[in-house]
């Protein structure tokens, strides 16, 4: 593998040109995960249809992704918003795959049939959950993305990734659990779910009502005014939370035609049908198909009720299940269940993350991580552990400006 740079004497005078880095060809190593391996004619579909349209990529693209031993180019690049939302929907089948397509912000790297998504911060480079794309070229992505950053963290991964990058020398360590529930198969009876069948009859008996609502100018302004209310009750009060958390941007969620219908919004009436709380998710993928929901957004007034995201999400499960939607992810417990038994560990994220997650000091006045926890622990869902990925033993810097990137702090 090898680095392309112009000469100096080629290279543009206003620092314009792109690095390139060019993957030789060689046999790409089956994935370990098995649930994520397609069909090549299913592939090679999806990648045809990725490069339909967008903005022309800094790098050629050589060969196909499903091609059997092809030579792909990757490079920094600017895909359009359209492109993006492409491969999300080919490849998005994780929680913060929308977050990756849509968020503003964020930096590129790959070509139009792979990507994945990173920012900087304090010179530290990091990447946002996993790279999207086919399974047998995402070993590539990584090795030609590491070869321009090779001390960049992975954010929020899964174990198919965090299995790669173990291989490519990085610490691995659980930085929390994704909650996820099976659609097919949930209901809200038993005593364990009881909170939720209060929450609806309380919220009913008072004449609240839950509405969707995807478009209107009222349904913006009102989740405006909600999240100015709510914002100022939260240890973060003058920004948006960013990066593992997309900010709420009230723009590109009512005026952007390749958005506004995808994210479902949900909101908590009152008898004077004045919204007072509301819950919006973020589509998840399947082959161009949304097959589940995650959990973006959850506000609410001071006054109103405190079960109202109970009750909302409730009634949002109800409709996802009667469109025959198969899971709903509840999305990060930061730094919740902390084990870390299958990989090889960094010792002190290990130790760090754990005294994080029990600080009642950082709960309070930094972030409330079991509050987080406590919340999601109520749909008794299946958790899933994601991970931070780093290849240096010392991360007290990239913490530091990941909590800053996050806007945390």
């Amino acid at each position: 593998m090898s680095i392309q740079r112009p000469s100096k004497k080629s290279a543009p005078l206003d620092g314009s040109w792109k690095t390139k880095v060019v993957v030789p060809r060689f046999r790409a190593a089956p994935p370990k995960n098995q649930n994520r391996q397609y069909s090549r004619a299913v592939i090679s579909e999806l990648c045809n249809r990725s490069g339909a349209k967008g903005q022309e990529v800094d790098a050629p693209i050589k060969g196909t992704a499903d091609s059997e031993s092809s030579d792909g180019t990757f490079a920094i690049f600017h895909p359009s918003l359209a492109e993006r939302l492409r491969l999300v929907a080919a490849w998005g089948d994780f929680s913060l795959a929308w977050s990756i397509g849509v968020q503003e912000g964020l930096s590129y790297f790959g070509n139009r049939h792979a990507m994945l998504g990173f920012a900087k911060k304090w010179g530290n480079v990091y990447v946002l959950a996993d790279p999207l794309g086919p399974p047998e070229v995402i070993g590539q992505l990584l090795d030609a993305f590491l070869q321009i950053y090779p001390k960049a963290c992975f954010v929020q991964c899964q174990k198919t990734t965090a299995a790669m990058l173990e291989e490519r020398g990085f610490y691995i360590n659980e930085m929390g659990v994704d909650t996820h529930l099976d659609l097919t198969e949930y209901n809200f009876s038993g005593k364990q779910k009881e909170s939720f069948r209060y929450a609806a009859n309380w919220l009913k008996r008072r004449g609240f009502r839950v509405v969707e609502d995807q478009t209107t100018e009222s349904s913006r302004q009102a989740a405006a005014d909600i999240s100015t209310a709510w914002r100022a009750t939260r240890t973060v009060k003058r920004r948006e939370v960013a990066f593992l958390n997309r900010p709420l941007d009230l723009d590109q969620e009512w005026n952007r035609t390749e958005t506004t219908d995808r994210v479902r919004k949900f909101y908590l009436a009152d008898a004077n049908d004045k919204p007072v709380a509301f819950v919006f998710f973020d589509p998840i993928f399947e082959f161009e198909k949304v097959i589940g929901y995650v959990t973006s957004f959850k506000r609410r007034q001071p006054d109103a009720p405190a079960n109202a995201e109970l009750g909302i999400t409730k009634h949002a499960i109800e409709i996802f299940q009667s469109e025959n939607i198969r899971s709903l992810n509840l999305g990060l417990s930061p730094l919740a269940e902390i084990e870390n038994l299958d990989f090889r560990k960094n010792p002190f994220l290990h130790f760090t993350f754990r005294y994080l997650y029990g600080s009642s000091l950082f709960n309070r006045f930094v972030y409330s991580l079991k509050g987080h926890a406590e919340f999601k622990q109520k749909f008794r869902g299946e958790t899933e552990k994601v991970y931070f990925a780093s290849r240096t033993i010392v991360n007290d810097l990239r913490l530091f400006g990941l909590l800053k990137l996050c806007r945390v702090i």
